[in-house]
């Protein structure tokens, strides 16, 4: 636990140091602050060893680096798609490895996890592009399998949106989705931005929205996955801290979706910040998470 609360200051006390930040003309030295960010981001990934018995072995699919991992058990035809988050500017393999080599173990199923590129330099809609490319050639190359996306954060918000372009694409949508802590309102107007606020150590409006505009620019709209309408959407299982801002993103998608899909879940973890299992997957609540998540998409 102490090491969990340590984490939640450096993150916070170097989200705040990135407060102010716009998506138009970006100056050498936001930038510099970004990717001293990520690099520190990366060593967040050390807060834990990863599970050694699971392999990996890094790809690239439809031009798109990719990492697969326990890719040994292709054979059941159940891939699961892991999108990081990182609020679309943060976040890479090494950051996750430990996280998701726990989870491929838990799950007992291959995880690819897709590196796609990260705003500023690549603002959207690159990332969703890239995904839906690595998607569609899943599918190519291998037909009749089923297809699970698991997405963190801002991983949320594009897996809802990688739903809709498959979509208008034709291609099959996913077999289920499971969000963890999702990012789905750009726009950040949903009440818990201002209620949980004094409980949530790492987000905030203000750094929402700063990185909103690094994603988006004059786009916030097109790119806004709660803007989405759908008349048809997989099954989705939707997890939250009760201390994060971003529990309405979550209960409000809950509560749009579950007329369209009966089989959507809720559910909230009492006392749990911003994506909970990525701090340490070896707690109860982490435990419990992975478990719900392994007995949904089944």
């Amino acid at each position: 636990m102490k090491k969990a609360l340590k984490l939640y200051f450096l993150i916070a006390t170097l989200f705040l140091s990135l407060s102010n930040i716009h998506a138009q003309n970006i100056p050498d030295s936001t930038m510099q602050k970004i990717n001293g960010f990520r690099a520190f981001y990366e060593t967040l990934g050390k807060a834990y060893p990863p599970d050694s018995a699971i392999s990996i072995n890094e790809t690239t699919i439809a031009g798109v680096k990719s990492y697969w991992l326990n890719k040994s058990s292709i054979d059941q035809k159940h891939i699961i798609i892991y999108l990081h988050g990182g609020v679309y500017v943060y976040g890479s393999f090494r950051a996750y490895r430990a996280m998701l080599s726990h989870l491929a173990g838990s799950l007992n199923s291959p995880v690819l996890y897709i590196e796609y590129s990260l705003s500023p330099e690549h603002p959207f809609p690159t990332a969703n592009n890239e995904i839906l490319k690595v998607y569609r050639e899943l599918q190519h190359s291998y037909p009749g399998y089923k297809f699970t996306i698991i997405g963190d954060s801002a991983g949320g918000g594009l897996a809802i949106s990688l739903v809709h372009d498959a979509q208008k694409a034709n291609l099959p949508q996913p077999t289920a989705l499971a969000l963890i802590s999702p990012w789905i309102d750009l726009k950040g107007n949903n009440k818990s931005y201002e209620t949980k606020q004094t409980v949530d150590p790492i987000l905030s409006k203000t750094f929402l929205r700063d990185h909103a505009l690094l994603y988006a620019g004059n786009h916030i709209k097109e790119a806004d996955p709660s803007e989405i309408r759908f008349k048809h959407f997989p099954p989705v299982l939707l997890l939250v801290g009760t201390d994060e801002v971003l529990n309405d993103d979550a209960r409000n998608f809950y509560a749009y979706i579950k007329p369209i899909q009966p089989a959507a879940r809720f559910k909230e973890f009492e006392g749990q910040k911003h994506v909970w299992i990525f701090s340490d997957i070896n707690t109860k609540p982490s435990v419990e998470a992975v478990n719900d998540i392994k007995a949904f998409i089944r």
